[in-house]
């Protein structure tokens, strides 16, 4: 674990080849499971792509708690380019897009980094946060198709992978459509003792509410 506490997800039965998504309210520990399942990669190798905050500060919060040194990690960053006037160049470990809205752009980056992992015969685990903030820039229809590109590149790959969404209880289209390109769902909502979780379509966590 990250940051010191359990989890009732049993981080390694996540088999290959399947994908996650963790859907619930804002602020409910979304990232920190995210970060748990990808922290179980078996031999410490990482796809980071995060649409909320830059690479670097993803990329620390994600090895808080772990030893830098024990991991290979390549990021796609969608948010530095939009923001301030520094210019952001591609790296052999990390590649920028324009916004969370250049889907596209996206998975070229993404696929590229999964191609490597795969040609040097490494597990390793894909997580994206957040779905929310490219659904602030594309309908619902295009990041469907992203969804289903990227979870069948995970799949033929055989990696893992999970991903980030916020819910609303006046808008569950979303959550409703974008449920069926993941092998599992892990719900997650915020309870008076805390954030809770359940897994559906998976074995690797609990199917009632449970604390964590």
């Amino acid at each position: 674990m990250s940051d010191g506490t359990e989890t009732p997800l049993d981080l390694e039965a996540l088999p290959t080849g399947e994908s996650v998504l963790i859907a619930g309210p804002a602020m409910t520990g979304k990232r920190r499971l995210l970060f748990d399942l990808v922290g179980a990669s078996p031999d410490g190798t990482a796809l980071l792509v995060t649409t909320k905050r830059g690479a670097d500060r993803f990329r620390e919060r994600f090895l808080a708690g772990r030893d830098a040194d024990d991991w290979d990690i390549r990021s796609v960053d969608c948010v530095s380019r939009s923001r301030g006037f520094t210019q952001h160049r591609d790296s052999d470990t990390v590649k920028y897009v324009t916004s969370a809205g250049d889907l596209t752009g996206v998975g070229i980056a993404a696929s590229g980094f999964l191609r490597e992992f795969y040609h040097a015969d490494r597990a390793a685990r894909v997580g994206l946060h957040s779905l929310s903030t490219m659904l602030m820039y594309a309908d619902l229809r295009r990041v469907y198709q992203f969804a289903h590109v990227m979870t069948g590149r995970i799949e033929s790959s055989g990696f893992a992978g999970a991903f980030t969404l916020d819910t609303t209880a006046r808008n569950t289209e979303s959550l409703d459509v974008l449920t069926q390109v993941f092998d599992a769902l892990v719900e997650v909502r915020e309870d008076g003792n805390g954030p809770e979780l359940k897994v559906r379509g998976g074995d690797f966590g609990p199917r009632t509410w449970t604390t964590f």
